[in-house]
């Protein structure tokens, strides 16, 4: 049943990173709660640590020849890290300890005239990754079954090309039943998703389900696996019905694409960003307003990703990205 919807009240935010002289675009929390990992323009990942009132960096992690765009921890381990960088790698870090010993790294193999970093970079609920590179092609690797470096597409559990579609992402599903990729016909025309059952050798015959007028930049299932999170370059977010795979509701309060979704721990909320000032909070049943975080001025921006904690449904962290507003921190943590 629905819980009453609770109004935002009260926020505090918690800034991470000096202002103005890094920028972020990925969030990711560990599965704990207890560090909070973000990507920066510096060439570094960097861990901190949000609980207590006074939040601290725990660990920097060098490595990459070039700036960090995405953060992953790993679904049941805290202390494993996914990170992909523009330096054509993605790599996997052990922290125990507050140590920092890189374990694996693939090399992308999308030529360079598709940029220098994979689309998306996504954990499955068993361990295994789904990298969704540029040039439209979707490798899954199991980290447990191939050596320390590895060439993208080598030692892949399977490689699928899924053009003439342009890909912007994809996961696999919460019950691990199906591959869900959000694509366009050659980068124009209609944002689909894609869902094909995950043991199929090619998605010949996959499930499409147009669901905006453009391309579909974000989508997030809900942690309950029953709702799913579209967000488009229509300024739309829209809410699927997973059983059956509908759009039920539609969220139309932004005017810019919009650039990441979250659903909290107990999947009654979902936050979207935008380049425009502040976070939207709705409910995850019917897209309500539940209310908006401000970054305490107007001009201060959105966010080019969020991430809600996993474990409190009132934590919300926000890599502030490459804005025209002012200089912000990199992240910040909004609590309320």
């Amino acid at each position: 049943m629905q819980k009453p919807l609770q109004k935002i009240g009260e926020v505090q935010l918690i800034d991470c990173g000096t202002h103005g002289r890094q920028r972020s675009r990925s969030v990711s929390w560990n599965s704990t709660g207890s560090w909070l990992a973000w990507a920066s323009s510096d060439r570094m990942a960097k861990i901190w640590s949000i609980e207590g009132g006074s939040p601290r960096e725990v660990v920097a992690i060098s490595g990459h020849t070039g700036p960090v765009d995405r953060v992953r921890f790993h679904p049941t381990d805290p202390n494993v890290l996914c990170t992909a960088a523009q330096d054509r790698t993605i790599r996997l870090w052990d922290l125990r300890g507050g140590s920092q010993r890189m374990t694996q790294k693939w090399d992308i193999t999308a030529p360079a005239r598709f940029g220098n970093g994979p689309a998306t970079a996504e954990w499955t609920p068993s361990g295994c990754l789904v990298v969704a590179e540029r040039n439209d092609t979707i490798h899954i690797y199991d980290p447990r079954k191939t050596g320390r470096s590895t060439k993208a597409g080598g030692g892949a559990l399977k490689s699928i090309d899924l053009k003439p579609n342009r890909v912007e992402g994809c996961q696999l599903s919460p019950n691990g039943e199906y591959l869900v990729a959000s694509t366009t016909v050659r980068g124009e025309g209609m944002g689909e998703l894609r869902m094909w059952r995950y043991e199929d050798d090619t998605p010949d015959d996959c499930f499409v389900y147009p669901g905006h007028t453009g391309a579909i930049y974000q989508f997030a299932f809900s942690p309950d696996g029953t709702r799913l999170a579209t967000g488009g370059s229509d300024a739309i977010v829209g809410l699927w019905d997973t059983k059956d795979m509908v759009c039920t509701h539609t969220i139309t309060r932004r005017t810019k694409f919009i650039r990441s979704v979250s659903f909290s721990h107990d999947s009654q909320y979902v936050a979207s960003s935008t380049e425009e000032d502040g976070i939207d909070i709705a409910s995850a049943d019917d897209g309500s307003w539940a209310g908006t975080i401000s970054f305490g001025r107007r001009g201060a921006g959105g966010a080019d990703e969020i991430a809600y904690h996993p474990k409190k449904p009132h934590i919300l962290a926000c890599a502030r990205g490459n804005t025209e507003f002012g200089n912000p921190p990199a992240v910040t943590v909004a609590k309320w």
